[in-house]
């Protein structure tokens, strides 16, 4: 038996467990079986909070898609820990420091409902030419390649909506390189974005605050907040010197004890 508590943030839908009071066997095969949206749970991402690895750090936290293999960041995820944690009165309502196996987020909670995670700014990278060559191939010329913790390939598109994300996910990622990437789409409006993406493990999903990131960091123009705007709902981030800032939604959804094997 795995008790579980189910959350979304910004429609981004997570299955948390913690490994503090109990410890909990999780093999791919279990993972993929409670990822199942007709047989098991169904979520985007199953979430472990575990004791800390570094002594600086409140909290160790591990990321699982839906089809059992390992992400490195997810910051929808983070500040669905954050409020995760407050509720069960397993940290005090403040500030916490979460490791990641990418690198560490910090959590605090908001006047509202809503949760701040602030993390390093992503960088750019510089994709090899001969992958360059292969996004030409079809048509993709304006791109960007950022790593926020995860690598994300963000595409600007006019009308995202009418495009097929899926297609196009599955064609990049039959190449190596492109294989743990998430691809996204962006376009500009005014002072928002809006964005689609498509998760390595998981599929398209109604939000991916990584990806929200990652677009923002070469979108910001001022110190006002960014909105971006997904199938999930709205986040708002803000540069803050070499730190990116985003707040947006931690719900909880229902909890539950797994029964199957």
């Amino acid at each position: 038996m795995i008790k579980f508590k189910k959350m979304h943030g910004n429609g981004n839908d997570f299955i948390i467990v913690e490994n503090l009071t109990n410890i909990y066997s999780l093999p791919k095969s279990k993972i993929i079986k409670m990822g199942d949206r007709k047989k098991g749970l169904g979520f985007d991402q199953l979430i472990t909070i575990n004791p800390p690895k570094n002594s600086k750090h409140d909290f160790y936290v591990k990321f699982f898609n839906s089809d059992g293999t390992e992400a490195d960041m997810c910051m929808n995820g983070v500040r669905s820990v954050g409020a995760f944690l407050w509720e069960a009165c397993l940290a005090p309502k403040k500030q916490l420091l979460l490791g990641t196996k990418s690198k560490p987020v910090l959590v605090e909670p908001t006047q509202s409902k809503k949760v701040k995670a602030v993390l390093d700014m992503p960088s750019q990278e510089v994709i090899p030419k001969a992958e360059a060559k292969f996004l030409e191939k079809y048509g993709l010329r304006k791109y960007k390649f950022i790593n926020a913790g995860n690598r994300h390939l963000v595409i600007e598109k006019k009308k995202i909506f009418s495009y097929d994300l899926d297609e196009l996910s599955s064609k990049l990622r039959k190449r190596k390189f492109f294989t743990d990437v998430n691809i996204s789409l962006f376009s500009k409006h005014s002072d928002n974005l809006e964005l689609r993406t498509n998760e390595a493990g998981a599929g398209e999903t109604l939000s991916c605050g990584s990806a929200s990131a990652a677009t923002a960091s070469f979108n910001f123009n001022n110190k006002l907040p960014l909105k971006i705007i997904s199938a999930g709902g709205e986040l708002s981030l803000r540069k803050i010197n070499d730190k990116l800032e985003m707040i947006g939604p931690a719900e909880f959804i229902c909890e539950g004890v797994w029964l199957r094997n």
